[in-house]
């Protein structure tokens, strides 16, 4: 199959499989290319992460599964950053070049394609976020000490990621979901790493309603435009996903943490 053109402007980290990445993304690329912001937050919880990660002028900045940009971007117009957002999916990252051209900051921004675990481990960062992708390094823990060896002293970080509701029954969600971390747990992880606590943003009920709204939205366009059995099989996955929201709205939460190393 003919996938779409790579631009110059994306480097591919070595190894990296081009062509099994556009089709392994294609799915979320139908989900997912009506939005900016890939995830339950509302653009005021992004500019609150923003105002806690304080960008300044030549501040280097690490977005680990950076989606379509949104917050670099954002980053971008409020200081003069130096940054580099990774991930997986091609797709997103086309959309996350086309997003930073429009808003005119593209000049100090930059794309890499591939598995985060195959940067360059000696490279350090004044700024390092990962929002919604703890699965790279097994889980909440993996990801956030995955996050402070590439935040350089003084550095940065914001992780976000699901937990446990409070007023769940942590004991009854075992026997069916396994271990899922709390609102404590996580932040007993993050001062366990040496970082204190700078911010702590929860997801609300409009994060979630508008995240699966644009979900819905981007699938049934999707499949406006590319009508076949791939467009009714995404509208199905939409759906599923839909199914497994409603299910888990009364036990899983979603929280942004932003942290600063010594």
């Amino acid at each position: 199959m003919a996938w779409p053109h790579l631009p110059p402007e994306i480097t591919v980290l070595p190894g990296t499989d081009v062509d099994g990445a556009w089709e392994r993304f294609e799915v979320f690329e139908a989900l997912h290319h009506g939005m900016r912001i890939c995830n339950p937050m509302t653009g005021a919880d992004l500019d609150v992460v923003l105002d806690a990660l304080t960008p300044r002028a030549d501040d280097t900045w690490l977005d680990i599964a950076c989606g379509h940009g949104e917050l670099l971007v954002r980053g971008a117009e409020r200081a003069d950053i130096r940054g580099v957002g990774v991930d997986l999916s091609p797709w997103v990252l086309v959309r996350s070049i086309e997003s930073a051209a429009e808003r005119s900051a593209s000049g100090r921004l930059s794309w890499r394609l591939g598995d985060a675990h195959d940067l360059d481990k000696n490279e350090r960062f004044d700024i390092v976020t990962c929002l919604g992708a703890s699965w790279i390094w097994h889980g909440f823990a993996g990801t956030a000490r995955a996050q402070v060896d590439r935040a350089g002293p003084g550095g940065r970080l914001a992780i976000g990621d699901l937990r446990l509701r409070s007023d769940a029954n942590a004991a009854l969600i075992a026997e069916t979901y396994g271990t899922v971390l709390t609102a404590n747990d996580q932040e007993r992880i993050l001062e366990g790493l040496g970082l204190s606590v700078v911010e702590r943003i929860d997801a609300g009920s409009s994060g979630w309603d508008g995240y699966q709204q644009r979900i819905m939205e981007s699938a049934e366009t999707w499949a406006e435009r590319n009508p076949g059995p791939k467009a009714a099989d995404y509208l199905e996955q939409q759906r599923q996903w839909k199914r497994d929201h409603d299910r888990d709205r009364e036990i899983l939460d979603w929280t942004v943490w932003v942290a600063k190393r010594p």
